[in-house]
């Protein structure tokens, strides 16, 4: 194949890795590297705050989550968002182990932690600010980068997006599964 040039005439090596943005993903667009360097940060960081502050209060505990290790875990998740539910656990690992840390917290599984300390887990986030995020394109808040289209079905609406083809010559494109 022919290499690409830049402007001036300098060749762009090929690489199988790209950091952008702070977001490392491969040529296969998968995010793997990426969501193992954050949850190796989260942890050391994580390390790092419960071995500064002897403080285990809860007001405290959830500050330094939220500066320090939330805001690392969902930067820029719009993007590398996981779908296979091993990076999920892996990213959610993080929040349950600094949540089992806080004060009368100990003995309470992770879903009784979340409600009591008013969380959403880390997932559900995603989930919430990539409907927000479809909405706002929508509705014309944001720029519809993915040409997200609502069509009205009885009383609800439903996103079509005029990007990604549902169908050809009039049939139906079956969805094939993907073993990684």
């Amino acid at each position: 194949t022919k290499p690409y040039i830049t402007p001036s005439g300098n060749e762009i090596m090929m690489k199988n890795t790209i950091k952008d943005l702070g977001v490392t993903t491969n040529s296969n667009l998968l995010f793997r590297e990426h969501i193992d360097n954050i949850v190796t940060a989260s942890k050391i960081m994580s390390g790092l705050l419960l071995r500064t502050f002897t403080t285990r209060h809860q007001e405290p505990m959830m500050r330094m989550f939220n500066t320090y290790i939330r805001s690392r875990l969902e930067y820029c998740g719009l993007v590398w968002s996981p779908s296979h539910q091993k990076d999920i656990n892996k990213i959610e690992r993080v929040q349950r182990n600094f949540t089992s840390k806080i004060e009368e917290m100990e003995q309470l599984n992770y879903h009784q932690r979340l409600k009591k300390l008013n969380l959403y887990s880390l997932e559900r986030r995603r989930e919430r600010y990539l409907i927000i995020n479809s909405w706002q394109q929508i509705e014309g808040i944001k720029e519809n980068t993915l040409g997200l289209k609502a069509r009205r079905i009885g009383r609800s609406r439903r996103i079509v997006s005029t990007k990604i083809p549902l169908g050809i010559n009039g049939k139906r494109i079956k969805r094939k599964k993907i073993e990684l």
